[in-house]
């Protein structure tokens, strides 16, 4: 087995990756993945496509190493993009958000961190966003960024962007910690929207090739 990702030569065009894999913690975090998160088998996705692969990124966004990682990558991205608020739906974002929460005070780059209900709650303030999503400027809308455990056609995303737009927020940029390069890239940009990736399917094209 591999200890090292391949080069992505194979991604679409398209899809943006803020880091290079040379970056010693982009291959840790790829490690993590490869050993809690890859799992081979028959497989629903959220958008509804069978596969015989899945990320299952829970135990990678969970874990207190993998978390690190991600917070410390995500909160650099930000500040190079000017980004202040980070959002995502329920549930795959969660974990993302809390831990760029708390990385973002530490790095001294405090961001407004929230998350999206699949539908508001029917009980207590029935809101639909929980954490902090900082109010509307109309002088300078907050930049948002929103981020998904994994991407595969981006429709998770798309529901965020839609009601954050509809609010008045400026929002362009998503992230994701893997894309599974099936059509997330041209999807968001249909919509204005740019997608950058942590890792991609590509990265593990060797080690899927050998589990068939």
């Amino acid at each position: 087995m591999s200890d090292t990702p391949q080069a992505a030569n194979e991604n679409k065009a398209g899809l943006l990756r803020p880091y290079s894999l040379e970056d010693e913690r982009l291959k840790r975090l790829w490690q993590i993945v490869r050993d809690h998160s890859l799992m081979i088998g028959d497989f629903t996705l959220t958008s509804g496509r069978r596969s015989n692969y899945l990320f299952q990124l829970r135990p990678t966004t969970m874990h207190p190493e993998g978390a690190a990682i991600i917070g410390e990558l995500v909160v650099e991205f930000m500040q190079k993009n000017d980004l202040w608020a980070i959002g995502g739906l329920e549930m795959g974002a969660v974990p993302i958000v809390c831990t760029v929460s708390v990385t973002s005070y530490h790095m001294g780059w405090p961001v407004n961190a929230f998350f999206m209900r699949k539908k508001p709650k029917e009980h207590g303030a029935k809101q639909l966003f929980d954490g902090w999503l900082p109010p509307v400027s109309e002088d300078e809308p907050e930049k948002v960024l929103v981020v998904d455990d994994v991407t595969t056609t981006g429709g998770s995303l798309l529901k965020v962007v839609e009601v954050l737009r509809e609010m008045g927020y400026a929002v362009d940029t998503a992230l994701s910690v893997v894309d599974r390069e099936e059509g997330a890239v041209e999807n968001l940009g249909e919509h204005g929207i740019t997608l950058h990736a942590l890792l991609a399917r590509s990265d593990f094209a060797e080690l899927l090739a050998q589990k068939g």
